[in-house]
C-alpha cells in the first residue's frame, strides 16, 4: 500500500517564514532578489520533521540543495527558533502589561471624572450634572487635566455664581458658571505656554475701553493682529502705546499696518 502524499507548505506559511527571516537565506546571508529563496526544515521531514513554522526556515536555493536531509551540524537554527519564542513570549506579555495599564488609565478617568461632578455639585447646591453634562465635563478633564479643571471649578464658581433675594443660586449662574469651567483651564494653559498672552489681553482691553464701537469680532480679530505683532518682534510696551494713541477701530488698524511694514522692512 502507497503512503498518502505529504501536503505541501501552504504559500501563507512560506511567506510568514520569509517575513520573519527578512527574505535572507539563513545559512549563507544571501537575500531575495539576488538569490531564488525556498523555505527548509529545520528537522528534515525524512526524520519526522513537522511542517510548523517553527520548524521552518528560509534558505537559497543553492544551500537547500548542498543541505539537501541533513540536520544541521550546530545549533544555530536551534537557537534562533527558542529566541524567536522568546521574543514572541515578551511580545505577548508586553501586549498583556498595555491592556492592564489601559484598564487602569480608563478606572482612573472614572474615578477622576466621579470626584470634579462630585466637587461641582458641593459647588452648585441644589443643582446636579446631567449626562450630557458629564460627558462634557469627562472631555475638558481629558483635554486640560484633572487638577486644571478642579481649579478652574472654583474660579468659575467664585466669579459666576449668583444669588437670588432669598439666597439661592439662580439657575442662569450655574448654567453660566458651567459654560467657562473650561475657558478658564484653556486661558491658565494659554498663560502657561505662551505667559505673553497676558499682556496682549491687557493691551485689548484698553482698546476694548478706549473704542466707541470694538464688536466681540474686532476684538477676536485684534488679538490676532496683536499676537501677530508680537510674535513678529514687536514689543508690548510698542503695542500699549499703538492702543492708547489710537481713536478708533480703523486708526488702530493703519497704525498696526504701519508698524508691521516699518518691522518687516
Amino acid at each position: 500500500m502507497s503512503r498518502k502524499p505529504r501536503p505541501g507548505i501552504s504559500k501563507k506559511d512560506r511567506f510568514e517564514v520569509f517575513k520573519r527571516d527578512k527574505f535572507t537565506c539563513q545559512y549563507c546571508g544571501r537575500s531575495a532578489p539576488e538569490v531564488v529563496l525556498q523555505v527548509d526544515h529545520i528537522t528534515p521531514v525524512s526524520k519526522q520533521g513537522e511542517d510548523d513554522v517553527l520548524n521552518l526556515i528560509t534558505c537559497c536555493k543553492d544551500c537547500n540543495a548542498g543541505k539537501s536531509d541533513r540536520e544541521l551540524t550546530d545549533d544555530t537554527a536551534i537557537r534562533k527558533r527558542k529566541a524567536q519564542l522568546d521574543e514572541l513570549q515578551e511580545r505577548r506579555e508586553q501586549i498583556e502589561m498595555m491592556v492592564e495599564w489601559q484598564r487602569g488609565l480608563i478606572g482612573l478617568g472614572d474615578q477622576q471624572l466621579e470626584s470634579a461632578a462630585d466637587l461641582w455639585n458641593s459647588l452648585t447646591p441644589g443643582y446636579y450634572l446631567n449626562d450630557y453634562g458629564r460627558q462634557e465635563l469627562k472631555k475638558i478633564i481629558g483635554r486640560f487635566g484633572f487638577q486644571a479643571i478642579l481649579e478652574a471649578m472654583r474660579t468659575s464658581a467664585q466669579q459666576y455664581l449668583k444669588r437670588d433675594e432669598e439666597g439661592n443660586i439662580t439657575h442662569e449662574s450655574v448654567d453660566k458658571a458651567n459654560d467657562f469651567v473650561g475657558r478658564i483651564a484653556a486661558a491658565r494653559q494659554r498663560a502657561i505656554e505662551k505667559p505673553w498672552m497676558q499682556e496682549l489681553y491687557y493691551i485689548r482691553g484698553i482698546m476694548r475701553n478706549h473704542f466707541l464701537f470694538f464688536s466681540p469680532y474686532s476684538q477676536h480679530l485684534a488679538m490676532c493682529r496683536l499676537e501677530e505683532a508680537y510674535e513678529a518682534g514687536i514689543t508690548t510696551e510698542t503695542l500699549k502705546r499703538v492702543a492708547m494713541q489710537a481713536r478708533n477701530w480703523s486708526g488702530w488698524q493703519d497704525e498696526m499696518d504701519f508698524i508691521m511694514a516699518k518691522q518687516k522692512g
